[in-house]
């Protein structure tokens, strides 16, 4: 039968070959460790300040819908005071405004599913993360005790041969057991990064179809509102605002008009030849259509005339009125054809019956210049 020598210290060689060699796993797998956590801390970062900055996103998107909303009410409020031209197409404008804010509240719906939730759930899955890390963790402090443990046996006790065999295998079945969490660990490392980063890839596409669908929708009916905003027809209103403009600006002057006729005999015309003889012309053929201007306000107008009249017969029970001179009348119609030339009103040319203003003019400036 051959005997197999054994060469004097193999044994010990062979010991210290797989102490070194669990010292050099140990160091491996220390550094696979940090490397992890380092990827772990990075991801929970990221995911941090993106789930921050989509919040703000989404907060600011939920704040302009609610602008929008403020808007659409002011147009309302805006088109009920304007002519009707503009009034439609303010309000066609609010309806196409509030419609779009629909559209922005669907897309702070889908933010808020579609991007926050998955960036909000990486904090549970970080979380999970570290505890397998921590796991890990222990089974390395585990085995990195065990081979101190097993050093301080040989310095202390080197002939102590059953203690030092009870921590060599101590060590090995913290080496194992290190080993595989080291597997699982790197297992868990490799799918949490590829789901990180498929993750990201689903959030933004996701984002990116959201603003799609937003700004497709509002694109189409900002179009439509476009074109009514193009179709109005300003020019109506603008005619309703100048007769109503018209209107007013000639109310003062005719109730001037008014005042100048009741308190003065303006046309008491001398003779075209000198003449002695003189009529009082109609108060109302002075200015060609006063009567009709008014015909609406004849309660104010008969209240007016009635006043006047009473006045009238009072003043003529005290004193007698004298006629004016050729003078005072010519200033009087001069100062009369100046404002309602002013305010548009044609005075050549303009006759009523036999009366004209320009001839009534130039008949006063003879019988004055006489």
């Amino acid at each position: 039968m051959e005997t197999v020598r054994v060469l004097p210290g193999a044994g010990e060689k062979h010991k210290q070959q797989t102490e070194d060699a669990a010292m050099t796993g140990m160091f491996s797998r220390d550094v696979q460790s940090r490397s992890m956590e380092q990827t772990v801390s990075q991801t929970e970062k990221l995911a941090g300040q993106l789930c921050s900055v989509m919040a703000a996103y989404t907060r600011k998107t939920a704040g302009l819908r609610d602008k929008g909303d403020q808007l659409v009410g002011q147009l309302l409020d805006l088109s009920r005071s304007e002519d009707p031209e503009l009034q439609l197409g303010l309000k066609n404008l609010a309806e196409d405004l509030a419609m779009v804010q629909d559209y922005r509240q669907a897309q702070v719906d889908r933010l808020e599913s579609r991007v926050l939730a998955p960036l909000k759930a990486y904090g549970d899955i970080v979380k999970n993360k570290r505890a397998e890390l921590k796991k890990f963790s222990a089974d390395r402090s585990r085995e990195m005790k065990e081979i101190q443990k097993l050093e301080k046996i040989r310095l202390k006790n080197p002939a102590d041969r059953q203690s030092i065999s009870q921590a060599e295998v101590s060590v090995q079945k913290a080496s194992n057991n290190a080993q595989r969490s080291t597997r699982l660990m790197e297992d868990a490392i490799m799918d949490f990064q590829k789901n990180k980063l498929e993750d990201i890839k689903t959030i933004f596409t996701d984002f990116v179809t959201v603003e799609m669908l937003f700004h497709a929708k509002a694109l189409e009916i900002y179009t439509h509102t476009f074109h009514n905003l193009e179709a109005m027809e300003l020019h109506r209103d603008l005619e309703l605002f100048s007769s109503r403009v018209r209107l007013q600006t000639s109310s003062p002057l005719s109730w001037t008009v008014r005042d100048t006729l009741c308190t003065t005999v303006l046309f008491r015309a001398p003779a075209a030849e000198g003449g002695s003889g003189s009529s009082q012309r109609p108060r109302q053929n002075l200015y060609p259509g006063l009567a009709a201007l008014y015909a609406d306000r004849g309660t104010r107008r008969r209240s007016f005339r009635e006043s006047r009249r009473r006045k009238t017969r009072k003043r003529s029970q005290t004193q007698r009125l004298r006629p004016p001179d050729a003078r005072t009348q010519l200033i009087v119609v001069e100062d009369l054809i100046k404002k309602m030339e002013a305010v548009g009103v044609k005075t050549r040319g303009t006759t009523s019956g036999d009366c004209r203003l320009d001839s009534c003019k130039t008949s006063l400036g003879q019988s004055v210049h006489s």
